[in-house]
């Protein structure tokens, strides 16, 4: 028996219909971290408007920033 292998390349895109949601994590402190996070957003500048208030609130400066999105993976043409 004789086998075709056919090699097939794709793409990743961005759902435009998925969701994208961000949250925040600050990793602020000497010993130990702060670890407050910010609840799940809708947007960049949702994210980005909480971490600017926990630092005016806090002084602390270092977050980490989380992204989720939906991804389609497709063959190329």
């Amino acid at each position: 028996m004789r086998a075709v292998l056919r090699f097939v390349n794709y793409k990743t895109i961005r759902d435009p219909d998925g969701e994208f949601t961000y949250e925040a994590r600050c990793v602020s402190g000497d010993d130990t971290e702060c670890g407050t996070e910010s609840m799940v957003l809708g947007s960049d500048a949702a994210v980005n408007d909480w971490m600017a208030h926990h630092t005016a609130q806090t002084g602390h400066q270092r977050f980490k920033r989380s992204f989720e999105d939906y991804a389609i993976v497709e063959p190329t043409s």
